[in-house]
Parts: C-alpha cells; structure tokens; sequence
C-alpha cells in the first residue's frame, strides 16, 4: 500500500485526496476514507455508502500505547473489484460483509446487486491521549515503530520470502491488512530546536507522536483473544511458538542474506534494518533505572502482602546490583551470533487465535508491533512464558515448547546461516538461562499494569502517580480477582527464579 497518492482525476471525475494528509482520526471523513480504500483496493469508481461512527475499543491497559477505536465502513464496489473480490473471497484480503452483515459466499457474489455492497470492518489506532505516556513516547517513539513495521518492513521481508523454500508461508499473513498509515515521526514533519540539548532539556520542546493507522478488524474475521487472566493452554503455546520461530528466523535470514549482498536492489542493509530496530537504546538509562527501583518496591509489597518474606533480601540484592549490571543486555546493547527483530511486546493479548468447528486452533494473528527492537530471539519466548503462563506450567511444559521452537528455528540456521557460524541448541539453552534475569524484570513490571483493572487517565506526572496509588490499594484487597492472579503469578515468579539461582 502507497501512503501517499498523487492528485488525480478518479473516474467519476472527483479528485483522489493526497493520503500523506490524512495524519490523523480528525482526517477520517467520508471523502478520505473512500480514497484510502480506493487506493488500498484499486478501484478508483469505489463510493462511501455508509460511514459509521468511531466506537472505542481501548481494554484496560491498551491505552498505555494506543488510543483504539472501531469502524464500520459500508461501500459500493466496482465491477472490477467485484470480480477480485470473487475470486480472492478466501484470502487474507480486507473483512468483507454484504449488506445483510455476512460475509458474502460465491453464490452471493454472482448477483451484482448483492455484491457490490461490501461492508468494511476497520480498526483505528493513534497515538495516546494520557499526557503523561505521550511525554514518554517523545522517547520511545512507539507509534513510529508500529508504522513502520506496517510501511516498510512487510515490503521487506518480502526480498527474503520470495527466495525462501517453504514460499506458502508469509508473514503478511500472520498480520492484519494494513489500509492507511502515518505518522508525523516516520514522516520527517517534527521539529526538534533543541536537539543538541539534553534529553530532559529537550524533551519538552519536542514533538509529540501523532498520526493513524487502519487495519483490518480481526475479531470479525472470527479470530479471538485468549483472556489474559488465565494461563495461555499448552496447544496455543505450540502454535504461537512455531510462528513465533518463523517469524525470528525470517529476520535473521534477511540479516545474512543482507550480508552476504544477495536480496537485490531496494532491500534494506543489515546495518540499517539494526539502525531502525535499534528501539531499546531510545530511552536513557536513567528511564530504565526508574523502572527497576519502581519494579523493586512492587514486588517487595506483594511478597510482604503473601508473607513471602524470606525472599525479600534476594528481591533488594537483585534489584539493585544484578538488574542494574544488566543494563547493557536490556538495552540492546550486547550482541550476539543469532541477533534479529524481535516483537517486544510478544504476550497473549497481542496474539489472535482463530479455531476450528472443534475448538482446536487453526491459525494465528500478530499484532502491536509498537516494541519492535533488535535482539536476542529468547527475549520474545521468555517474554510469552512469563507474561502469559505460570510457574505450574513452565515447570511442566517449558523444555517441550522450547524443543518446538527450536526445530523450525534451527532450520534457518542450518539452510541460510553463514558457514563459519557455530550456534547448537545447548547454547540456546544457555542463552535462554542468560536472558531469564532480563525478562523476570520486564514480568515483575508489566504483571501487576497488565493484569490491572486500573486504567490510566489523562492528567500528566499526576495520571501516573494516582495510577500507582489505586494499583496499590488494588493489590492491598484480597478479595479482588485481579489482585489475586497479580500476587499469584508474581510469587511464582519470585519462588522460581530463586529456586534456579536467578536471583
């Protein structure tokens, strides 16, 4: 897809809007969104019929990111389109509906009438209202990350895909359809005077994000979120690991292939694809170490409220000698032979699941690409494990899921790595005990905001100070679901990694 299309007479005679500016939900009028879709579908005789209104569609916590709405666009296609449509009606091609609301079938579609109403199930997301996170996001850029990834990074893979042996296997298929994006970052329209300034001198005269993005609305494709409250089963495990495993061994082929000069004019090189993933090392060190002494004193609460406290001193030592040691490893600034983009946010909730007529899980979705960085491929599986399972469970299941991811990864190691490279599963698992440290920091943090009911609200420093109030008396009252699944995964936590000499 082009963000950007020149001003042309359409066939109807109307001009087709420049899609570079559409920056914003502000810009989602009927006109624009019926050139993004004409430019998406190319079918410039395409026509608005019904525009409908934006509904939120934020969870608890997916503000921290985003600000998430739903939208539903009814349309009239032309004959062209009509006959792609037809013949794609199986593809991961856009959620279409005729005007009865169902996905049209191949009969419907042999009746002109009936298919030329299609109905556009249409996800938008922008940057967040919170004051606080988009001061933040200044930092971290994570719309920026999630645009491009959409914009460039799908194009991308493709030098590689094409060259691949196993070519049924895409993953443009394992993502949404992308109708729109824009950001004022990725765009180069931020003006930054203080540049040559320290960050914190600087910060305040910066930019903020802004921009939009429209994908497609999984859910009415009748793919599912497993809730997060529970343990993700053994079988969604597998299937996410595989992916999980392709997706990895994709980048890090792109990686040698870059190397090595083979994927051709326009490819990207391997210093610049680190160049764009280098996501981690935005945030200064003083961020991250706010994060671990704020980390500290949650866990410490919790294991007090358990009346854990026999591992209190370890919890402190950890804190602030070995996760301050490691800073290095979680800024991404260690390098090791298998290094490639990792997710960075690679947990249930931003994996859809679609089943069969049994229940059984026939396919996979990714989305939220907004942390997407350049490391080590064990940040993304420890990452799922202790964000979307147990103690119970790992301890049950973890070498299996691990030998399931190491089978698909290893092969692109085995066809496309370079011949001096020497990288065997023992060191993997070595490699995997090494990135447990940095991963246990990342859980103990996001556990107790992920598995909140606490929303956070505008209103800058203080938004995130009264958070952090109502966090606590949230975990402070027994009787609440959500604080006992927070305590209760936090102490297995604790209980593991001090059992394994982590801590």
């Amino acid at each position: 897809m082009s963000d950007c299309l020149p001003m042309n007479e359409s066939a109807v005679g109307e001009k087709l809007a420049i899609l570079q500016d559409i920056k914003g939900i502000r810009d989602l009028t009927s006109n624009n969104v019926r050139d993004i879709l004409r430019t998406s579908l190319r079918d410039s005789t395409l026509e608005i019929v019904e525009l409908g209104d934006l509904k939120d569609m934020s969870g608890t916590n997916d503000a921290f990111n985003s600000s998430i709405c739903s939208l539903k666009v009814t349309v009239k296609l032309g004959v062209s389109q009509n006959k792609s449509t037809k013949e794609n009606n199986d593809s991961s091609s856009p959620s279409q509906q005729n005007s009865s609301g169902e996905s049209p079938t191949a009969d419907q579609s042999q009746s002109e009438e009936n298919k030329r109403i299609v109905t556009f199930d249409l996800v938008v997301k922008s940057p967040p209202k919170a004051s606080f996170m988009r001061l933040m996001h200044k930092l971290t850029k994570p719309f920026l990350n999630e645009v491009t990834w959409y914009l460039d990074m799908l194009n991308q893979i493709e030098f590689v895909e094409k060259i691949l042996e196993d070519s049924e296997f895409k993953l443009a298929n394992l993502v949404p359809t992308c109708y729109h994006a824009y950001s004022n970052y990725y765009s180069g329209q931020v003006s930054n005077l203080c540049e040559s300034a320290p960050w914190f001198c600087n910060l305040p005269f910066r930019s903020s994000e802004d921009g939009i993005l429209l994908l497609e609305n999984m859910k009415m494709k009748g793919y599912q979120m497993h809730n997060k409250m529970s343990v993700l089963p053994l079988d969604h495990f597998m299937v996410a690991m595989n992916h999980l495993a392709h997706f990895h061994g994709r980048w890090l082929t792109f990686r040698w292939l870059s190397e090595a000069g083979k994927l051709g004019d326009g490819a990207w090189t391997s210093q610049y694809m680190k160049q764009v993933l280098n996501t981690q090392k935005r945030p200064p060190k003083i961020i991250y170490k706010k994060l671990i002494s704020g980390t500290r004193k949650t866990v410490v609460k919790i294991l007090e409220l358990e009346g854990k406290n026999e591992y209190r001193d370890r919890i402190r030592k950890f804190f602030n000698v070995t996760a301050i040691n490691k800073l290095n490893q979680f800024m991404g600034g260690v390098a090791t032979p298998i290094d490639t983009c990792c997710h960075g946010d690679f947990w249930s909730n931003n994996i859809m699941f679609k089943y069969d007529s049994k229940g059984k899980v026939e396919s996979t979705m990714l989305i939220d690409f907004q942390l997407i960085n350049y490391g080590h491929p064990a940040y993304d599986v420890l990452y799922l494990f202790y964000l979307s399972s147990d103690i119970e469970f790992r301890d049950a299941n973890m070498e299996s899921c691990l030998q399931h991811y190491w089978k698909t990864f290893c092969s692109y190691i085995e066809k496309y790595g370079p011949e001096d490279l020497k990288y065997d599963w023992t060191e993997f698992l070595g490699d995997i005990e090494t990135y447990k440290s940095i991963v246990f920091v990342l859980a103990s943090t996001l556990l107790p905001n992920v598995l909140s009911d606490i929303q956070l609200e505008a209103g800058g420093l203080l938004a995130l100070s009264n958070m952090q109030r109502k966090q606590a008396a949230e975990l402070a009252d027994a009787n609440n679901p959500s604080s006992k699944e927070i305590k209760r995964r936090v102490v297995g936590l604790v209980e593991e990694m001090a059992r394994d000499n982590i801590i």
